[in-house]
């Protein structure tokens, strides 16, 4: 696949797809409403609403998912709780299998129901099932609570790109992505120095205080975010939709102090939700296409350059002779590394193709892991760990921002869940794997092949080489 989809369509023939028209569910119409927030600028209005969704995502993924992290080299393994063939396996099931079912549920959710009730719900699940990790110690609970726990995070992966997309127009798209989930990393930032100061002796009253930070998002998304305008339309719900994007447009006018530009809606062929929408995704050969890449490649990336390394990072230091405060330390200075590198991609804007980037992100997670196997001492260990963090964390979101844009928003949710959802299931078996591999080789070579070449190189590559355009791509001609 190439970019197709890039230039103007006219709306009878929305996609290069030779069958796309008969598979759609429903008519094309010029699509007013995604026309009016296309043309909005970039103001504080946005910028509020993407950063309270990326806070969120932040609070549920640092504090949720990487608790089995956090906990087992300083509670769980000095106390003999659990194997690290056991650790091994929560950690699996928490980043795969519960992932894998908050996902596909909030996506269903998302597209039939609406954005913002699966935002919601996603604090909701996030705290309510973290605070049971300051009691339960023994192996099968904590099999239960992995699951359980990371429901929320399911949801919220599912749809803060798929959201914040549908509300800004494509020459501020990525900076304003980039630059809000940057918050991301400074979430990072403080939840380290909570770690840094209460694991190991207060950790019990570190997991009470993450899971309440959590919480707190739940009554602010409430109250302040808007549902996307983008999905009313598509949905045939133009009466909601008008209401909405004339609060957004009367909010933006006044951050703006002047007239806004005039709508184009010929930009913007909408093709209307219908029953069973998401079935393009196996019927139009288009849409098959770009879900069976992405879902290789989030099988790939899942259990390398996202959860591999976090799964054994910090006991590959412990086992080099770092303290839980060398460790917790680094990690904080990391995401304040990791929050220049969000502002440095931003900066980028729309000058590069998502797809490169991904490639350059991905190779400078090699090369700091490929240092760090070949020369493991603390100073070294530091400086690599923060290179390849950037790299990590940059390839994690440019990819959720470019699978979001890839699909159209009568399914793009059930489409994200689809192929990101799926995905998990290469966090299951490979973070089980990888409990093994790391006890293989010198230096625990296994572990660090793995995470490196099928866990970064090769879902880079394959996306590089046979993904889309996106680069200032009106959303509704590049994904629809």
């Amino acid at each position: 696949m190439t970019g197709a989809g890039q230039a103007g369509l006219p709306l009878d023939g929305f996609s290069s797809a030779p069958d796309a028209a008969a598979a759609a569910p429903s008519a094309t119409i010029a699509g007013r409403i995604a026309a009016r927030i296309d043309r909005l600028p970039l103001t504080k209005v946005q910028w509020e609403i993407a950063i309270l969704v990326e806070l969120t995502w932040g609070l549920i993924i640092v504090d949720t998912d990487g608790i089995a992290g956090r906990l087992y080299p300083f509670i769980w393994r000095p106390h003999h709780y659990v194997s690290t063939f056991q650790y091994s396996v929560i950690q699996a099931l928490e980043v795969g299998l519960g992932v894998l079912i908050g996902d596909w549920i909030m996506s269903w959710v998302a597209d039939r129901y609406g954005r913002k009730i699966g935002i919601v719900l996603a604090a909701v699940l996030g705290g309510l099932f973290l605070w049971p990790f300051a009691y339960v110690t023994s192996f099968w609970p904590l099999v239960a609570l992995s699951v359980f726990s990371t429901l929320g995070v399911g949801a919220i992966v599912a749809l803060h790109s798929v959201y914040i997309s549908e509300l800004i127009g494509p020459n501020a798209r990525n900076r304003l992505l980039l630059s809000a989930q940057s918050v991301t990393a400074l979430v990072g930032v403080v939840v380290g120095l909570l770690a840094f100061f209460w694991i190991p002796i207060h950790w019990q009253a570190y997991v009470w205080v993450v899971a309440a930070l959590v919480l707190v998002m739940f009554p602010l998304l409430l109250w302040r975010l808007p549902e996307s305008p983008r999905w009313l339309e598509a949905h045939g719900r133009h009466d909601e939709a008008e209401r909405v994007v004339e609060k957004l447009e009367a909010r933006c006018q006044r951050a703006y102090g002047k007239e806004l530009p005039e709508p184009d809606p010929d930009m913007n062929p909408v093709v209307m939700a219908g029953k069973g929408a998401w079935k393009e995704l196996f019927i139009n050969p288009e849409y098959r296409q770009r879900t069976i890449l992405l879902l290789i490649s989030w099988l790939l990336g899942y259990p390398g350059i996202v959860y591999g390394v976090g799964a054994f990072a910090a006991v590959y230091m412990v086992d080099h002779g770092a303290s839980a405060h060398f460790v917790f330390l680094l990690i904080t200075i990391a995401g304040v590394f990791r929050f220049g590198g969000f502002l440095a991609n931003a900066r980028l804007g729309e000058r590069f193709e998502r797809r490169d980037v991904i490639l350059a992100v991905a190779l400078l997670f090699f090369i700091g892991w490929g240092v760090i196997y070949f020369f493991p001492t603390k100073p070294v260990i530091a400086i690599f760990y923060v290179v390849a963090g950037i790299g990590g964390s940059l390839w994690l979101f440019n990819m959720y921002n470019y699978t979001a844009m890839a699909f159209p928003t009568r399914f793009r949710a059930v489409a994200f869940g689809w192929t990101d959802g799926l995905g998990h299931l290469g966090a299951w078996a490979g973070i089980t794997l990888t409990g093994p591999l790391y006890l293989m080789g010198q230096n625990h070579l296994g572990w660090v092949l793995f995470i490196i070449v099928p866990g970064a190189l090769i879902p880079s590559l394959l996306v590089r080489f046979l993904g889309i355009n996106q680069r200032a791509a009106v959303m509704e001609q590049v994904s629809t």
